[in-house]
């Protein structure tokens, strides 16, 4: 990976800032504990109200290696980071906040913000957690992804003047036309509005099966509409 990350940063020659990435150690923990992809989370959740201090041992040791691997992402030339919580959506608000927020909240506190003489962002995102944006702006992020069925407007209301906000088209989208997808672009850039502080992104990660000419059409399409929301300027 840190091979990856040296050769891309290097490649990519300043045109593109380059993002680290992770899962959170909610998500990674439902993994080892389901074996795989789950709709019930049956085995996880079970732990987790039986026996809730083996899961929080799990947990924390998954967090120590999440920070030790964001932390040398940066070292080898990740300009931003993001922690991605796939399955946090799952858990109540109490069980959330004890088993996937308060754990991405000790990798905000335990990586290297400074880097190369420049801040270092980082990224939360909670698919299903549009509930909790004010409490995981909390944690000292910069950023909080959205997935699509957050209405960004309203996000940025709720915590727009403390984070930036990634966000936020439905990656099904991609599955439209090349028309389609620039009404859809245009209707996200004007769900936020005007001003800096909003990194386009999809709600979630791009299907396997869109046609890359697709993803190329949205990215053309926030290059040209989302200047009109930034004084002539991409952001």
């Amino acid at each position: 990976v840190m091979d990856a990350v040296r050769l891309i940063r290097r490649e990519l020659a300043g045109r593109v800032p380059l993002i680290g990435f992770s899962g959170s150690p909610w998500t990674l923990a439902t993994y080892m504990v389901e074996g795989g992809s789950s709709k019930e989370f049956a085995k996880v959740k079970g732990l987790m109200y039986e026996q809730p201090q083996v899961l929080h041992k799990l947990l924390g040791t998954v967090t120590r290696a999440v920070i030790a691997y964001l932390n040398a992402q940066i070292g080898a030339g990740a300009q931003a980071v993001m922690v991605f919580d796939t399955w946090g959506g799952a858990l109540s608000p109490a069980t959330y906040r004890s088993f996937s927020l308060d754990y991405m909240a000790r990798i905000v506190e335990g990586l290297n913000r400074e880097a190369e003489g420049r801040r270092v962002p980082v990224i939360l995102f909670t698919k299903g957690g549009g509930a909790w944006l004010e409490a995981m702006a909390d944690t000292g992020c910069d950023a909080l992804g959205l997935d699509w069925t957050t209405d960004i407007g309203e996000a940025r209301a709720r915590v727009g003047s403390r984070v930036a906000l990634q966000g936020n088209l439905d990656p099904c989208v991609l599955y439209a036309s090349p028309e389609r997808i620039r009404a859809e672009v245009g209707q996200v850039l004007a769900g936020y509005g005007r001003g800096s502080g909003h990194v386009f992104n999809l709600g979630h990660g791009i299907h396997p099966h869109v046609d890359p000419e697709h993803a190329g059409a949205m990215v053309a399409a926030v290059h040209e509409l989302s200047r009109a929301y930034h004084g002539g300027q991409t952001d």
